[in-house]
């Protein structure tokens, strides 16, 4: 095989003034790589704590009041509303409206053919 003397594979020492700037240039190099990772680190953890802090949402309670007798069927939760489906004292199903935020009642509707809402 062909092999290089070993003339021309050692490398010649620097001069004094060019061993200073690669010394320079080596601790640059070093803290702009400090710098990076610090930063990376920074960005990484705050994308790491805004995400829990976003995971873990308040339990919404409250009370609903019924009217006494009322028997709820049923149950559906939209954005702003509560609605319960079930029958009061006299047998008549009635869906109950409530507001989500507050549990105040907005609305009580009578379901069957021909009768009256209260």
């Amino acid at each position: 095989m062909n092999q290089l003397p070993p003339e021309l594979t050692e490398e010649a020492p620097l001069d004094p003034a060019a061993e200073r700037v690669r010394r320079k240039m080596v601790r640059l190099l070093a803290v702009s790589i400090g710098i990076m990772f610090i930063g990376i680190f920074a960005v990484l953890g705050t994308i790491v704590w805004q995400m829990s802090e976003a995971a873990t949402p308040g339990i919404a309670t409250g009370t609903l009041t019924v009217p006494a007798g009322f028997s709820v069927v049923e149950t559906a939760i939209g954005t702003d509303t509560i609605a319960l489906r079930g029958t009061d004292p006299d047998g008549r199903m009635r869906v109950l409206l409530f507001d989500a935020d507050d549990g105040t009642a907005v609305g009580a509707f009578a379901i069957g053919a021909g009768e009256d809402a209260d």
